[in-house]
């Protein structure tokens, strides 16, 4: 899970917010949140929920947040 949360957050080239980078490893769901600005230009939130299941390996549900729908598409185009 470690490893997944690292992979996300340099994924999306964003900071952690509030220590999220800290996984519980009790927890079955980790919840990481990020924010930066998109080319120096447009703030943007990512609440990114990590999981773990025995059929699918890490699996990884995201919310973007942005004042633009492209940006939120165009992050959103980097995970696929």
């Amino acid at each position: 899970m470690d490893d997944a949360v690292l992979g996300v957050a340099t994924n999306f080239g964003m900071a952690v917010c509030d220590g999220t980078d800290k996984v519980n490893v009790s927890e079955k769901v980790h919840n990481l949140l990020l924010s930066g600005m998109y080319l120096a230009k447009e703030l943007v939130l990512v609440r990114a929920m990590i999981g773990f299941n025995q059929d699918y390996g890490c699996v990884l549900k995201v919310c973007i947040r942005s004042k633009s729908k492209q940006i939120c598409e165009s992050l959103l185009d980097c995970v696929n």
